[in-house]
């Protein structure tokens, strides 16, 4: 264990511990969809530069003493699922007090102009390019116990940013929406820490939020979250528990594996624990996410500095103050261009029939690929039931114009 008041060095752990360590910080949600490499015997073996057997015995003795859980997961970029490993209750508190205790050891640090000077772990782990967990600290500590900031950040510029997504789309066509994607562009650089994207239901504000992150995701991390009709806070309490252990913070996932964590306890964990200025936070579909929700996430923007991305069909309820205030901005989106449009229609619609179209849909894309429908044949499978509905109703317009 840790001996209070003495330098760290690559010997002040064992390899239990500094498995167990590596598991607390990276933990994820036993109800995650999927989970990180790190978590993977392998990607312990990497993270903390330790053969893989020895990783195999540690895990083993750490589940004999009930601090570590295995379960199977399907890891981010793979298909089959693997064995990964998880803190449980026990470890949790174990982990946690050595925690506590290394952040106030001492540790040598080498700063990238070379100079050597001596802080907390604590304050290692905020250098510039993190924040870092302990474990990437201790990992990279050279025979004499120096921790040499171009190995474990090596090269600012390409420091590994983490994603976490849950319902972002994928795959779709884009078009157009330039001087949109500019505006979304400049708010991310703009002093304003939130943006709320609004319009009709398909008129691509998920798509255009989705292109817009992929600009952004070498710079920021990130957290994609669409809130589905009628549900609770639990499922974005569960990304937010997911992402902050992608980035080395697993306070808040390994609290939630035991029971579900009220709003203000997330609050509290996220005040201390969002890795603020180069964090983006995306709330798809927010209108249809619980107020306090939609609160919680603008305040987090503009309490840490990060940002705060929301697209919906109606602004928050208080959406006059925060824009008057500098808080927010409003980007109404509007219907696609008629030379855009033109590219979701079949290549064989007449000019004519395209341009009937073009105006019964407004620009809206969702509605153009209804009404450019070439057969009805296979609706079931291709449109759902409100889809049918508006594909009914456009279609009798169209007929009686």
């Amino acid at each position: 264990m840790v001996k209070f008041g003495e330098r760290v060095d690559r010997r002040t752990l064992s390899i239990n511990e500094r498995v167990l360590l590596h598991i607390y910080e990276r933990s994820t949600t036993r109800g995650a969809i999927e989970a990180p490499f790190p978590l993977t015997q392998q990607g312990i073996a990497r993270a903390l530069r330790m053969r893989v057997n020895h990783v195999s015995r540690a895990v083993k003795a750490l589940q004999s003493q009930n601090c570590v859980t295995e379960g199977t997961a399907r890891v981010r970029g793979e298909v089959r699922k693997r064995k990964v490993y998880l803190i449980s209750h026990e470890g949790h508190a174990t982990a946690q007090t050595l925690l506590n205790d290394l952040g106030r050891r001492l540790v040598l640090v080498k700063d990238d102009r070379g100079v050597t000077r001596e802080m907390t772990m604590a304050e290692a782990r905020k250098l510039p390019g993190g924040p870092f967990a302990f474990t990437d600290v201790l990992s990279n500590l050279d025979d004499g116990g120096v921790a040499d900031v171009a190995r474990i950040a090596p090269g600012r510029a390409t420091v590994s940013m983490s994603h976490i997504d849950e319902g972002r789309p994928r795959g779709e066509p884009f078009y157009g929406r330039t001087r949109e994607l500019a505006s979304v562009v400049d708010w991310a650089a703009s002093p304003a820490p939130a943006l709320a994207i609004l319009g009709p239901r398909g008129m691509g504000k998920s798509a255009l939020a989705s292109k817009a992150l992929e600009a952004l995701a070498s710079e920021r991390h990130s957290l994609w979250y669409t809130a589905r009709e009628g549900e609770g806070p639990d499922g974005i309490v569960r990304a937010l528990g997911t992402f902050l252990s992608a980035v080395g913070r697993g306070d808040l996932a390994s609290r939630l594996l035991d029971a579900p964590a009220r709003l203000n306890e997330v609050e509290s964990l996220l005040e201390r624990d969002w890795p603020a200025e180069n964090a983006i936070l995306i709330l798809d579909d927010a209108d249809r996410a619980p107020p306090e929700v939609v609160q919680m996430v603008l305040e987090l923007a503009r309490s840490r500095g990060g940002k705060a991305l929301l697209t919906a069909e109606r602004g928050p309820a208080d959406q006059g103050r925060l824009r008057a205030s500098g808080e927010l901005r409003v980007l109404a989106l509007g219907g696609l261009e008629r030379q855009e449009c033109r590219k979701l229609a079949p290549k064989a619609m007449p000019a004519e029939e395209f341009e009937k179209v073009y105006r019964l849909s407004g620009g809206n894309p969702l509605n153009i690929r209804v009404l450019a429908a070439d057969a009805l044949e296979g609706l079931d499978a291709r449109f759902n039931a409100e889809e049918r509905a508006l594909l009914r109703v456009l279609k009798l317009r169209q007929e009686s114009d």
